[in-house]
């Protein structure tokens, strides 16, 4: 601080000193955190012991340090008191701000302290006066206050260098330097160190000198001398130079630096030790150093420049002892010099900035502009490209950018009106997103593209280019298309499935309703389809499917649908239909198309079709009424001899609730005790005796009566009921054979027939083998009726469930022999132990071939070591040929109608004292009317469509 050289007065001021001391103390705390006294105290004591990642001794040297400098800037600033009564610049003051503005709350105990001592050993200043501990002190409030409002604020950054910054440190610095001057000027006047009339001048000469020390100190400090301490304590921070001293400069930029710091030093001389121009004193040419290095170092260079040039003005003046009067245009030049150094050089270091940053994102733009995965173009409005980076020129088609400028031409429109359309929109909107265009590439291959382009003006304000990027999306459209196919198509036939098949139904009706049209719907089922997938594999049934789908397609009209509902069920939509007779023309043609047979892995397959055909509006006016028709015209095709089609008539939808009101009664039936079982006894031809006999189903309906087999037995396969109505039979029929033995009757044989469903079911040989335990059944009594197709449906598992049963000791019988595939090889293979001929071939067996084809299984099965029954026998003709053949058993009419489990026992009696069986003698329980009376055929077994 700059006192004048008078005598000093002693003052005991104890309580002033109190109140400053607690001032300071104030101000410090809000320079650190303006939170709670207690948090403040706390944080305080903390940051007094200093920071703990820096050592202690390191701490107590830059303490020992900033001590030993103040005091010798001070020091200098005494000894220029005796040049013209102030020094130039006061220099404590520039290193202290500097200290506030970069150390914090720490820093002002340090200052304060600092201040005292330099009050003591400088001045001699007793500290009970106003000049020692209030002045001491006071003279440092105003720039700690400064450094709280810019930290706090945080108004400035020196770092940064901007003009905003430079701006916001002058003015709040150079305000604090107001309050210091005044606060110095009244200690100094409180003292009597000054005349009332001297305070004006005094205070005029304390700014101008803590002012000088703040623009041409300060900076320096911060830029040059604070981040090498920082580093210094803590050598791995992050600190920021100015200037990378260690890095190697190019010869240019070293001749730069020494011309320089040439004519700073020349300038000096000139205006300070050139005889000549020492009158003049020509300051103004100290600029062109100053504007020279700021223009081209920026702020830093400034700052440096602008700090050697006063350091040596004020060493050349005191040197050279210009004349009195001088120091206030030395001063005012200083000054001058500083403030055009900081501003000029802020405004170079933004300008280096915004241009560094510009050459970054060129750079950035660049490196993305080329690296970018997606295409990057430029084009024209007429699409020629004028740049593209290498992934677009990829996507054309082409090696590199330049080959796309010179040779492509971006069309990517189908036509002419789509390109306006186009153009028209990215006009009004001026930037089109997520836009899916297809174009073409160099070879001509087609490109799916998502493109994403903005409409840019030119210079003159016409929009002229267009800018945007593209993404190959080829594979996502094509899997959206797989995505869209599988969703509408059958995956197997490609065919529509059913929700296309109903969309198209539905917009040929609204089309049939306004030109008053007929629209047909055939729905076809293939005959016995399950016995071929059975028996040959899925794989073939697939084959089958795909080629029947194909022979369709081919036969139905471009404007006709034809699609696969599920299974082996196809329908058909005839649009445009004026007759009737024309239907069945085309019924008629699909027919035909099927009638040749199918080559499926070198087996050729014929197979048979139903059809069910409705006609709109005569059987349905909605979608769901025409299918529903349709499929009932299909049924009854099916049941009235098969590889036909019908119309749909009223009748066939009495027999379609017919049906629907079966399974829904079939549902509740055996919780409702409405099954039971009858027997029909198998007679050994040779003993005449019962060897064995069938379980048959019944089910008597509380309103229809005795419902037959064929007519709820095909519902119970379909619907899945034929599970628990088929363990049902088998437990019962294995209970009942047990109570006649136990009963004391001669034991026989039950045979049970073994539904498809229930033979492929999981753990049905479990099933069998816990019947039996329950029962107490010995399992050579219990004969297991299966057919030929399910035998066939899949030899391997077949074989290990039978093996598995004929292990358990379960008798297995071929039920409806001669009706499907039969082979030697599986009868070979298959541990069967009899063979049941089919009721047809007993019928006719004087007619055509039947005899023979009797005779012959007959052969077959006794070289096979196979027992043989002969099922529907009726009359002695037949039982007579049978004899004749040595057939080993018997099963019908001619023998005994089915029996109710109290007669058979009456039966069993008879079986065990009678020799041979007389016909005629049989007591049969009530029977269902069937045609021909043939009631006893119905059971348990598989009936395939």
């Amino acid at each position: 601080m700059p006192m004048l050289d008078k005598s000093s007065q002693e003052m005991t001021l104890n309580r002033n000193c109190a109140v400053a001391a607690e001032s300071s103390l104030a101000i410090g705390q809000q320079l650190a955190d303006p939170r709670e006294p207690s948090e403040f105290v706390s944080r305080w004591i903390t940051t007094l012991s200093g920071d703990r990642e820096v050592p202690f001794y390191k701490k107590l040297t830059l303490a020992v340090v900033f001590l030993g400098a103040f005091l010798a800037l001070d020091g200098s600033s005494t000894a220029s008191l005796h040049w013209e009564g102030a020094p130039p610049w006061y220099l404590p003051v520039g290193l202290s701000a500097a200290l506030f503005l970069t150390a914090g709350a720490w820093s002002v105990p340090l200052v304060f302290i600092c201040s005292l001592i330099a009050a003591a050993v400088n001045y001699h200043r007793p500290m009970f006066t106003w000049c020692g501990i209030p002045g001491a002190i006071g003279a440092y409030l105003g720039y700690v206050g400064s450094a709280w409002l810019i930290r706090k604020r945080r108004m400035s950054d020196m770092q940064r260098g901007a003009l905003a910054d430079i701006a916001g440190y002058l003015v709040a610095c150079l305000g604090g330097s107001i309050i210091s001057a005044a606060i110095g000027v009244l200690a100094l006047f409180g003292d009597g160190l000054i005349h009332r009339g001297e305070i004006a001048k005094t205070a005029g000469e304390w700014w101008t000198s803590d002012a000088l020390a703040i623009v041409a100190f300060s900076p320096f400090v911060i830029l040059f001398v604070v981040p090498r301490v920082k580093h210094w304590l803590k050598p791995d921070a992050d600190v920021h130079f100015p200037w990378n001293w260690q890095s190697r400069s190019s010869g240019v930029d070293i001749l730069e630096s020494v011309a320089q710091a040439s004519c700073v030093a020349f300038t000096i001389w000139l205006v300070f030790g050139y005889a000549p121009a020492i009158p003049y004193q020509p300051l103004y040419l100290l600029f062109i150093p100053v504007i020279w290095v700021a223009v081209r170092r920026g702020l830093p260079g400034a700052v440096l420049t602008v700090f050697a040039i006063c350091v040596g003005m004020t060493v050349a003046a005191w040197a050279s002892q210009i004349h009195a009067g001088s120091l206030p245009r030395l001063q005012l030049a200083m000054l001058a010099l500083g403030l055009t150094g900081l501003c000029l050089g802020a405004v170079v270091t933004e300008r280096k900035r915004g241009e560094r940053s510009l050459r970054e994102s060129e750079q950035r733009y660049r490196l993305l502009f080329e690296r970018n995965l997606a295409g990057v173009f430029r084009t024209t409005i007429t699409g020629q490209v004028l740049e593209c980076n290498p992934a677009a020129a990829r996507l054309f088609g082409y090696d590199s950018p330049e080959e796309v400028v010179n040779h492509f031409r971006l069309e990517p429109y189908s036509n002419a009106t789509e390109r306006d359309e186009f153009l028209t929109k990215l006009k009004n909107e001026k930037q089109i997103t997520n836009h899916e265009v297809k174009i073409r590439r160099r070879n001509g291959d087609a490109l799916w593209t998502m493109v994403n382009v903005s409409l840019v003006e030119s210079g003159s304000g016409v929009a002229t280019v267009i800018e945007g990027t593209l993404v190959d999306i080829t594979q996502r459209k094509m899997a959206e298309e797989r995505v869209e196919s599988l969703a509408y198509h059958d995956a197997l036939t490609s065919l529509p499935n059913r929700t296309l098949f109903y969309d198209r139904l539905s917009q040929a009706l609204a089309v049939a309703r306004r030109s008053h049209q007929k629209v047909a719907v055939l729905f076809v089922d293939l005959d016995r389809f399950k016995t071929i997938n059975d028996s040959l594999g899925h794989s073939v049934g697939d084959q089958l499917l795909t080629n029947v789908a194909a022979r369709l397609r081919a036969c139905a009209r471009e404007q006709d649908t034809v699609a696969r509902l599920g299974g082996d069920e196809f329908v058909i939509t005839l649009t445009g239909v004026k007759d009737v007779s024309d239907v069945a023309v085309a019924a008629e043609r699909f027919m035909h198309a099927m009638a040749d047979p199918f080559v499926l892995e070198n087996d050729s397959v014929t197979v048979g079709y139903s059809i069910g055909i409705s006609i709109f509006p005569d059987h349905g006016t909605d979608l769901e009424t025409l299918i529903k028709n349709a499929d009932s015209a299909m049924y009854s095709a099916k049941e009235n001899g098969r590889h036909h089609f019908r119309f749909f008539t009223a009748d066939m939808n009495e027999h379609a609730m017919e049906r629907l009101t079966l399974e829904n009664a079939l549902r509740t039936a055996l919780v409702n005790d409405e099954l039971f079982l009858v027997y029909q006894p198998q007679m050994d031809v040779a003993t005449g005796k019962i060897p064995g006999l069938e379980a048959l189903l019944r089910w008597r309906h509380p309103q229809l009566g005795l419902v037959p087999p064929d007519r709820f037995i095909r519902i119970a396969e379909n619907t899945g009921l034929i599970l628990p109505i088929g363990d049902w039979v088998l437990k019962t029929a294995c209970l009942q054979a047990r109570k006649w033995q136990v009963s004391g009757l001669p034991p026989v044989s039950v045979a049970v027939n073994v539904s498809a469903v229930q033979f492929r079911h999981e753990g049905f040989c479990e099933r069998v083998r816990q019947v039996l335990k329950e029962t107490g059944l010995a399992p050579q009594y219990l004969d297991l009726e299966l057919t030929e197709s399910v035998l066939l449906a899949d030899a391997d598992l077949t074989f290990n469930v039978l093996q598995e049963l004929k292990a358990m000791g379960v008798t297995l019988t071929i039920d409806d022999f001669g009706t499907g595939y039969s082979s030697l090889s599986y009868l070979r293979r298959f541990p069967v132990s009899k063979l049941k001929i089919d009721r047809s071939f007993i019928q006719e067996v004087g007619e055509g071939d039947n005899g023979a084809i009797i005779a012959a299984i007959i052969g077959m099965a006794n070289s096979l070591e196979l027992k043989v029954i002969a099922e529907g026998v009726e009359n002695e003709t037949q039982m007579s040929f049978l004899r004749a053949h040595h057939c080993d058993g018997i099963q019908g009419y001619y023998f005994r109608k089915a029996l109710a489990a109290d007669k058979v026992a009456e039966e069993l009696i008879c079986n065990g004292t009678a020799g041979r069986f007389s016909t005629g003698t049989s007591a049969s329980i009530e029977t269902i009317n069937l045609p021909e009376g043939r009631a006893h055929q119905h059971s348990l077994s598989s009936h395939q469509g």
